[in-house]
C-alpha cells in the first residue's frame, strides 16, 4: 500500500485517571475515503483532536508524509493541510456566507477589501461544489442543513490535504446528501484524504474505501470496507451485535385517553392544516425529509420563538396556546431539540444542573441539594448515563450521553408529553438502542411521546403510528406494524399520489 499521508502511531491519552486512548495506531491515505467508527466515548473525538493539534498525546507519534511532527496548536495543523468540519457548527451567524467562507483570504485592491471580488470568488466556489446558497445572506438566516453545507464549503476553500468530517450528513436531506456525496467523491479524485466520522452504515458502504473501529480507547478492527458487513462492524464497535431495527409488530397506547389534540394547526410558510391526536402511552412519529415542516411543527408545539399560528391545540381536553417554552413546560410538555449544543444543553454546567433545570419547583425555594442529588442520580442510572458523575461538565460527555441527559431532564420533571426532534442525530448505534429502549419504557408508563425524524428504519422499530409530512402538509397516516420503509419513503418524496397502485 502507498505511504500514508497522516499516521497516528501508538497514541496514549488520559484525563486524570480516565484512560481515553491506549496504544491507538491508525493510518490515513491520499485519495481515499476512510471511516472512523466507534460508539460515543470510544475515543474517536480525542484521537481527532490530537491529530488536529487541540490536544497533545501523552505518548506516541504523529507522522505527516512519513515525518514526525509536533503541532504548536490547531492553527499549525490547519496550515499543514489538516482540516475539520465538526458536527456542531462553528460559524459566525451575524456574518454573511461570503465572510464565513473566505475567512482570512479576503481579496484586496489597493489595500482595501474588495467585497465584490470576494463574493464572486465564493460564488464560483459554491457553484463548483454544486451548492445553490446565496453568498450574500447572513448564516443565521439559513436552515441547519444549509449551514452544514456552508461549513463544509468553508473548509474545502482552504484546500486541505486531509479533511475530517464529523457526521456531515446528519442534518441534510436526501438531495443535499447527494451534493455532499458527489463532493466527497470529487475530493477523493483530486487526491484529498477524506475521513468520515459517522454512525450511518450506508455511508460507510457507499463512500468509504477503508475503515477503522475504536472501542474503549483501542482499535478493534481496521481494513478494507469490502471485508466487512454491518454485523461485523457493530460487533467490533460494541463487543456484540445488536438489532435496533427490529420491526414493531403491535400498536400500543390507551385510545380512550387523549393527551394532546391538534386541530388544523398552521404557520404561514412553515406548515398548514395539521390535525392529529396523541394518546396516553403512545409513541407517535412524524416522518419526512428535511424541509417537510416536521421540525417547525415540533417547535410550535413547544412554543419556541412564540410564533403565532392558526388552529387549536388541546392538552387533556383544555385549550393550550404556547407563546414560550415556559407555557409548554407548565402544561407538562418536554422537548428534546434537534440541536443539542444550541438549544438542548446548558454548556459549562454540570450534569446535575442540566437534569434538574426543569424541576426547580420540586426542589423548593431554597433548593434541597440532597433531593436534587437523589433525583438526578436516579435519572442517570435509569438512562444509563456514563460516566455516572453528577458533577462532570455536560460538554465532557459524549453526544449520546448528552442526549440521554436532556431526555432525562423532562422525566425528572414529571412531564406527561415529550417531543423529540431527530433524537438520534449524531448518536452511535449503542446509544440509539438505549434511547429507544427508554422511550418504549416511558410509553409503557403512560407518557405520550412524539418523535420527529427522517430515520425511517428507527421509526419502524419504535413507533405505533407514523404521520408523513411533505412540503408542510400531512400526506398520510400509517400504522407502523402494517407499513414498510419503502411506503414511507414513497409518500415522503411524492406525496399523496405516491402509491396509488399499492
Amino acid at each position: 500500500m502507498a505511504e500514508s499521508v497522516l499516521e497516528a502511531r501508538d497514541i496514549y491519552k488520559s484525563f486524570g485517571s480516565n484512560n481515553v486512548l491506549e496504544g491507538v495506531s491508525v493510518r490515513f491515505y491520499e485519495g481515499r475515503v476512510q471511516a472512523l467508527l466507534g460508539v460515543n466515548g470510544a475515543g474517536k473525538s480525542t484521537l481527532v483532536k490530537i491529530l488536529q493539534g487541540v490536544y497533545q498525546a501523552d505518548k506516541g507519534d504523529i507522522l505527516l508524509n512519513g515525518e514526525k511532527i509536533v503541532y504548536s496548536g490547531p492553527a499549525d495543523a490547519l496550515k499543514r493541510g489538516i482540516s475539520m468540519v465538526f458536527q456542531e457548527l462553528n460559524m459566525f451567524g451575524e456574518m454573511s456566507v461570503t465572510e464565513n467562507i473566505i475567512g482570512s483570504h479576503r481579496i484586496k485592491t489597493h489595500g482595501m477589501i474588495n467585497w465584490k471580488a470576494c463574493r464572486q470568488s465564493v460564488r464560483a466556489h459554491l457553484d463548483e461544489l454544486g451548492i445553490s446558497i446565496d453568498e450574500t445572506v447572513q448564516v443565521k438566516e439559513l436552515s441547519l442543513a444549509d449551514q452544514q453545507l456552508v461549513e463544509i464549503a468553508r473548509c474545502v476553500y482552504e484546500k486541505p490535504k486531509i479533511l475530517f468530517l464529523d457526521e456531515p450528513s446528519s442534518s441534510l436531506s436526501k438531495a443535499e446528501e447527494e451534493i455532499l456525496y458527489r463532493l466527497i467523491r470529487r475530493l477523493k479524485e483530486t487526491g484529498i484524504c477524506v475521513v468520515l466520522i459517522t454512525h450511518k452504515m450506508e455511508e460507510v458502504f457507499e463512500l468509504c474505501d477503508q475503515l477503522s473501529v475504536l472501542r474503549d480507547g483501542r482499535v478493534t478492527a481496521s481494513g478494507d470496507v469490502a471485508e466487512f458487513d454491518v454485523d461485523r462492524i457493530t460487533g467490533d464497535m460494541l463487543g456484540k451485535t445488536v438489532d435496533i431495527f427490529k420491526r414493531s409488530s403491535v400498536t400500543n397506547g390507551n385510545y380512550d385517553k387523549v393527551l394532546m389534540e391538534v386541530q388544523k394547526l398552521g404557520i404561514p410558510r412553515k406548515f398548514e392544516d395539521i390535525s392529529f391526536k396523541l394518546y396516553e402511552g403512545e409513541i407517535l412519529a412524524f416522518a419526512g425529509l428535511v424541509g417537510s415542516g416536521k421540525s417547525e411543527l415540533a417547535r410550535a408545539l413547544f412554543g419556541v420563538n412564540g410564533v403565532k399560528y392558526t388552529g387549536k391545540i388541546l392538552v387533556d381536553g383544555k385549550p393550550y396556546a404556547p407563546s414560550a417554552p415556559y407555557d409548554a413546560s407548565a402544561q407538562g410538555i418536554g422537548y428534546v431539540p434537534i440541536s443539542r449544543k444550541e438549544e438542548g444543553i446548558f454548556t459549562n454546567f454540570e450534569a446535575k444542573s442540566n437534569i434538574s433545570s426543569a424541576m426547580l419547583a420540586k426542589l423548593g425555594f431554597f433548593i434541597d441539594r440532597k433531593k436534587e442529588d437523589d433525583i438526578t442520580g436516579r435519572m442517570m442510572e435509569e438512562f444509563n448515563v456514563r460516566p455516572r458523575n453528577l458533577h462532570q461538565n455536560i460538554v465532557n460527555f459524549s453526544g449520546g450521553n448528552q442526549q440521554k441527559i436532556v431526555l432525562s431532564r423532562w422525566i425528572a420533571a414529571d412531564k406527561r408529553i415529550v417531543l423529540l426532534d431527530e433524537p438520534t442525530r449524531g448518536v452511535d448505534v449503542g446509544a440509539k438502542q438505549e434511547i429507544y429502549d427508554n422511550l418504549r419504557r416511558l410509553a409503557s408508563e403512560g407518557i405520550g411521546i412524539i418523535i420527529f425524524s427522517s430515520e425511517t428504519n428507527e421509526l419502524l422499530s419504535s413507533s405505533d403510528r407514523i404521520i408523513i409530512m411533505r412540503e408542510g402538509k400531512m400526506v398520510k397516516e400509517l400504522v407502523t406494524a402494517e407499513t414498510t420503509s419503502e411506503e414511507i419513503l414513497m409518500y415522503s418524496i411524492a406525496g399523496k399520489e405516491a402509491v396509488k397502485e399499492v
